[in-house]
């Protein structure tokens, strides 16, 4: 009796009691990650829209200035970040030159210090959210 309940044991499904979740032999980080297809950028990038908007609690008519202010200047960063020189404080000063064209920018937009700050540290926020949510789908806790 002993035997036939060990083997019962030891051939049951190592799933039991974790249903949707697979056994945790096929858990763990993929060895190769895909690449971002266009599909997923323009997920991610509905999700950061969302987000953003969201966090700041923008109407419509302040969505639609905010938005293009905000695209040309992470464009205008994307761009310096690409063409990133060896001189790191040369690179630093022109990032904040961008921010600071950027806040004065929105200030008209969003009309008070608090929202403008928290816009310039949206992107850090949504990046966090990312990270986070990447975590929880592969199953790991925060």
């Amino acid at each position: 009796v002993t035997i036939i309940l060990s083997l019962s044991a030891i051939a049951q499904h190592e799933n039991l009691g974790r249903s949707g979740r697979p056994p945790m032999h096929d858990r763990g980080r993929p060895t190769t990650m895909p690449p971002l297809d266009e599909k997923r950028r323009a997920k991610i990038e509905m999700f950061k829209v969302q987000f953003i908007t969201e966090k700041l609690d923008l109407t419509k008519s302040e969505a639609e200035l905010f938005w293009p202010v905000y695209n040309e200047a992470k464009k205008n960063i994307d761009e310096l970040v690409k063409t990133k020189s060896a001189d790191e404080i040369q690179f630093e000063e022109n990032v904040l030159a961008i921010k600071k064209k950027l806040k004065t920018e929105l200030m008209p937009i969003l009309k008070s210090d608090e929202r403008v700050n928290q816009a310039l540290k949206i992107d850090r926020e949504f990046l966090k959210a990312i990270r986070v949510e990447m975590m929880r789908r592969k199953g790991f806790r925060s």
